[in-house]
């Protein structure tokens, strides 16, 4: 499927969802005058579940082809799987986020970066809260996660957590400790079982690149565990997927390469 069709069912599904929307709000306002409009609005949110799905389908051909060319075309020894994730029991063991109702993970991007390899996809975790009445889903993190091997164990598990952060009930068994960047401990908390260990990590220059990432997300989570490194970035996008009503467009792939950029000078300054 060329991009030019793929266009052009992007915008007769998005026309089918005005549609379905349309009809379901006419009919709402309608029934208040005559119950018989139930019927135009449940046939309303037939039609736009219908256009949903359609264009979810339509978003996966549009990765497997031209997204995954794209990026192993300009991105040296990287490839690309839209279908695949992490496990979930992968993501929990960096510690770096927490075990939520609902998991899910797709997006799949491997290969090397500085000559260490690396793992990302994107992840997104969702809170069912229920108060015996109603029923409430809240996405609690939504964007990518790294898994870098460093080849080389860390002495002690270092994790720099945004400030405030709650339920990460094993961290009261470390450490907190504070750096003498003021900037840095503003944005960031740092936990291990010995502050030299974040002492040994957390060079000024170190922290400076870690900074950089709240250009990338508004929460961001390290983890430096045995011999990998954790990177979670709180986006709030599905990084590759089509979006409704939005132009094709590169913008996903300036921002996968500017995540990558930050992650190989990040790599640059880990302590040999």
């Amino acid at each position: 499927m060329d991009l030019k069709s793929i266009s052009n069912q992007k915008k007769s599904l998005e026309g089918m969802m005005v549609l379905g929307g349309a009809v379901t709000g006419i009919s709402f306002i309608s029934f208040i005058a005559n119950p018989i409009f139930m019927i135009g609005f449940i046939a309303g949110g037939i039609i736009m579940a219908v256009a949903g799905s359609r264009f979810k389908k339509l978003s996966i051909a549009f990765k497997e082809v031209h997204v995954k060319k794209m990026i192993e075309d300009e991105i040296d020894g990287i490839s690309y799987e839209p279908k695949k994730g992490f496990e979930k029991e992968v993501v929990y063991e960096s510690k770096i986020l927490k075990k939520e109702d609902r998991y899910y993970s797709e997006d799949f991007l491997s290969g090397i970066i500085k000559d260490k390899k690396f793992l990302s996809a994107d992840v997104k975790l969702q809170d069912v809260r229920s108060n015996g009445k109603s029923t409430t889903v809240v996405t609690v993190f939504q964007g990518r996660f790294y898994i870098i091997d460093f080849d080389k164990k860390f002495e002690n598990d270092v994790y720099i957590m945004p400030n405030l952060s709650i339920g990460f009930n094993w961290f009261s068994e470390l450490q907190r400790v504070d750096l003498e960047s003021i900037a840095f401990n503003k944005l960031y908390d740092v936990f291990s079982i010995d502050k030299h260990s974040a002492f040994y990590l957390l060079k000024p220059a170190f922290m400076e690149k870690l900074i950089e990432f709240r250009n990338v997300a508004k929460r961001v989570m390290f983890g430096f565990k045995d011999q990998q490194v954790y990177i979670a970035l709180d986006t709030r996008i599905d990084s590759f997927d089509l979006k409704m009503f939005r132009e094709i467009d590169q913008t996903f792939f300036e921002e996968i390469k500017r995540e990558i950029k930050l992650i190989e000078e990040l790599i640059d300054l880990l302590p040999a």
